[in-house]
């Protein structure tokens, strides 16, 4: 969780709760066991895990002794808040520490300005279903033999409504009159006014004069934050605003991000204005859409200094009587949407249920998937009820705010790919390509001996190891034939020689890059089968044709990377033969997205190989299945999320 997620849990907390350490775990445990069946408790390390979580929270509520009787486990995504579970012990049962613990999640949802909130229970529980229900939840999907065999469930959601904007302000001014979404009032009206002491559903935009401790725009921000409103500045923010700590940390959060934005800069000192959350000055507005997440106000200025490197040095709050009237006419058409955004939330207005990040490489020359295709994948996700985003080799440590990752750019063992998938399958979240598929898939000398034990039918084979004898074994073989480095994809570093002379100088130089090489019988086509497996089962079929003049399907010798032309089939058209040892090869690997190469020589077929992140590119791979194809690709990551969900206990 970020700066401002901790910030706004910690404002919401009440007496008598606080978040969980480590020394909550002998209760907690204590709790799980006595608040739910065997199957369905989590255990010291899962607990021990959501403690230490990036994206989960654990809340304790203490009873009338100062004694913990409950807890709370939320997940925070990009759009939605799950509630993992709520319990409380059955001798502080009745003293309504569970409708707390609900409210504060509720509260924190609303703050956090989530679409939904969501949680599974127990089908056959009238009573917990309909307390869900008197808090505003909704059945939305019944879960049959969600939790084991006849033990079912049922989701239930709670749409986050849309909140009042009230502008509280100290001064006479007619600046927001014609603005038809918000509501204006004086501050004094806000302190004393019953109206505005009661109502929980309202976002504070408190544009006082000034902020100073005890101040009446202090008392603004103090008293929304007693009254569970949410308050920009939040009083938190006031308290902090000259704490050298707190803005070292925001500027560590986006470092990367501030010493890009001025690398070019001659000054010592840059200050930049952030006005509802936009600036004049193209160049900072990404800068300040970022500090803006992290540090939430209407009118801000920030100040950066170059030291060693540029670093944040001052945040003022600032009034709207600071501005210019050129300043005021500048920003006017700025403020509806920023009000907007306040009232709906981060992104849409639609709901999602889950998250998704797919990677790419912008500057990729040979990508998996072409921009068309991405965008068939994003549409097909947001049918299925994903919220997507696109992220790169810098947002590694977003991981953890996703559901699912699909892995859209080249994968390597070697290369930060492996990093995101393997970070994302420990976080728990669904991952095509799954790390084992990339380590497997990615070297040659895995799949062949993989798939020899399997008794696929392959091309001869033959490993050269650089320190064993490998010129004795080389002086009998067939020619031409084909070299392959462990590591090799898309038909880079696959050599073929036609001699003993060129196969010796060739793995002379092959053996600089690794200690194994792979050799095969070369096979002439015209073309090659490629059939795309998922979760086991026929995706798509290809023919790929090899290059013109060339024995590859791609020729790399040229300075552009020429293809050679590729024909879509149906299931139905497609050799029996071709599609059982496509799948054979595939079930080898695992239950993820691959593309089986194979070569039909003779009425005979051999794999050539299995690899992971295959291409799906617009009018090639989907030119017969169009979008049920991508259709297909969301089904497996959405049903794979609902399964995976089942493992973790959800709330009874």
């Amino acid at each position: 969780m970020n700066i401002m997620e901790i910030n706004i849990l910690q404002q919401l907390l009440e007496e008598k709760m606080r978040i969980a350490t480590n020394d909550d775990l002998n209760f907690l445990v204590t709790l799980e066991n006595e608040a739910f069946e065997p199957y369905r408790a989590s255990n010291r390390d899962m607990l021990k895990r959501s403690i230490h979580s990036d994206h989960q929270v654990v809340v304790i509520i203490d009873d009338e002794n100062n004694e913990p009787a409950g807890s709370l486990i939320l997940k925070v995504h990009k759009h939605s808040l799950r509630i993992y579970s709520i319990a409380v012990l059955k001798s502080a049962k009745g003293k309504g520490l569970g409708q707390k613990l609900m409210e504060l999640a509720i509260n924190y949802g609303n703050e956090l300005q989530v679409s939904q909130l969501f949680l599974e229970v127990d089908a056959s529980n009238k009573s917990l279903i309909q307390w869900y229900e008197m808090l505003g939840f909704e059945q939305r999907e019944y879960l049959e033999n969600y939790y084991e065999t006849s033990k079912h469930a049922l989701k239930m959601i709670l749409k986050r409504h849309k909140p009042k904007c009230l502008i509280v302000t100290d001064f006479d001014t007619d600046f927001f009159d014609d603005m038809t979404d918000v509501i204006q009032t004086r501050a004094n009206d806000f302190i004393e006014n019953a109206h505005y002491q009661y109502s929980k559903s309202m976002k504070v935009f408190n544009l006082c004069l000034n902020y100073n401790y005890q101040s009446v725009g202090y008392y603004v921000s103090l008293l929304a934050l007693a009254r569970k409103q949410v308050a920009y500045p939040s009083a938190s923010m006031i308290r902090d605003i000259n704490n050298k700590k707190v803005l070292q940390s925001i500027g560590e959060e986006i470092d990367d991000l501030i010493q890009k934005t001025f690398k070019d800069e001659t000054e010592k000192e840059i200050i930049i204005h952030s006005y509802f959350g936009q600036n004049e000055n193209i160049k900072y507005q990404h800068l300040v859409r970022q500090l803006n997440q992290l540090y939430h106000g209407p009118l801000l200025t920030f100040s950066f200094l170059k030291k060693d490197i540029w670093v944040l040095n001052q945040i003022e709050l600032k009034s709207l009587l600071d501005l210019s009237e050129e300043e005021k006419i500048m920003i006017k058409p700025w403020i509806s949407d920023y009000f907007l955004k306040h009232q709906y939330g981060k992104g849409s207005l639609k709901n999602y249920d889950y998250d998704m990040a797919i990677l790419i490489d912008p500057d990729e020359q040979t990508p998996p998937s072409d921009k068309e295709a991405l965008n068939a994948i994003v549409r097909a996700a947001e049918k299925k009820g994903f919220a997507v985003t696109f992220i790169t080799e810098k947002d590694y440590s977003r991981i953890p705010e996703f559901d699912a990752l699909f892995i859209r750019t080249t994968t390597s063992v070697n290369d930060y790919t492996y990093e995101f998938s393997r970070f994302a399958y420990a976080e728990g979240l669904v991952v095509i390509d799954d790390p084992w598929s990339i380590l497997r898939c990615a070297n040659k000398v895995y799949l062949y001996d993989a798939l020899k034990k399997a008794h696929v039918a392959m091309p001869k084979s033959w490993i050269f190891n650089k320190k064993h004898s490998w010129k004795d074994k080389i002086k009998h073989l067939p020619f031409p034939l084909v070299l392959k480095l462990p590591d090799s994809a898309f038909s880079a570093d696959v050599y073929k020689v036609e001699n003993l002379n060129e196969l010796e100088e060739k793995l002379e130089i092959l053996f600089m890059r690794s200690e194994l090489i792979i050799g095969q019988e070369f096979m002439p086509s015209d073309f090659d089968w490629r059939i795309g497996v998922l979760d086991g089962k026929f995706l798509f079929a290809c023919k790929y044709f090899m290059a013109n003049n060339h024995w590859q399907i791609m020729n790399w010798n040229n300075e552009s990377v020429t293809e050679g032309d590729s024909e879509t089939l149906k299931q139905c058209d497609v050799p029996e033969g071709v599609i059982k040892a496509a799948l054979d090869s595939a079930h080898v690997i695992g239950d993820g997205l691959y593309g089986v190469d194979l070569k039909e020589i003779d009425g005979k077929i051999y794999v050539i190989e299995v690899n992971d992140n295959p291409n799906i590119d617009h009018d090639v791979e989907d030119l017969v299945e169009k979008d049920q194809l991508y259709d297909k690709l969301m089904d497996v990551f959405y049903s794979r999320l609902e399964d995976t969900m089942k493992i973790i206990r959800p709330v009874s």
